[in-house]
């Protein structure tokens, strides 16, 4: 049974994450960096603790102080929301270690599905449809045409080891 969750992100989507809590009786948690301490999500949680100077990797993406202040504060869990530390399989690998739930996939499949090349082969491997695309890197513009000639236009080109975002 979770009890209380550390929201390890900011904003709007730690003012959802809180109100869902509330929904469910589950006590929430806000950490803030020196530039949030007077944002609407740190007052809309239970609790809220300071991690940090404004740049976030100094507050928000430090996996080493998210994790103290989960122990410090007894969370059972920890939602990451979208950005930052939601997608990193270190984060979500800590947490497994620390024994604290991270409200989302595992780290072994964030780390599969964070090399697109990798994570189309499994879901080949598993029998799941894909699209039709490549299972290599493409190395240069001949080999982009070749593999685009091969599979049909219109085609998308991606990064394997995503887009940071972008």
């Amino acid at each position: 049974m979770i009890r209380k969750i550390l929201i390890a992100n900011r904003g709007e989507i730690a003012v959802r994450v809180m109100r869902a809590c509330r929904e469910m009786g589950i006590s929430s948690v806000a950490v803030y960096s020196e530039a949030d301490k007077d944002a609407l999500f740190v007052k809309y949680a239970d609790e809220a603790y300071p991690i940090g100077p404004a740049p976030a990797g100094q507050s928000y993406l430090d996996i080493a102080k998210m994790m103290e202040t989960a122990r410090r504060c007894g969370a059972d869990a920890i939602h990451p929301g979208y950005g930052f530390l939601a997608e990193n399989p270190l984060f979500a690998a800590a947490c497994e270690s620390e024994g604290i739930k991270f409200i989302g996939p595992s780290s072994r499949v964030l780390a599969l599905v964070g090399d697109k090349i990798a994570a189309r082969r499994e879901m080949e491997n598993t029998g799941i449809p894909v699209v039709p695309g490549t299972n290599e890197c493409i190395s240069d513009f001949d080999h982009a045409k070749r593999v685009a000639g091969e599979i049909g236009y219109p085609v998308i080109i991606k990064p394997s080891g995503g887009g940071g975002g972008i």
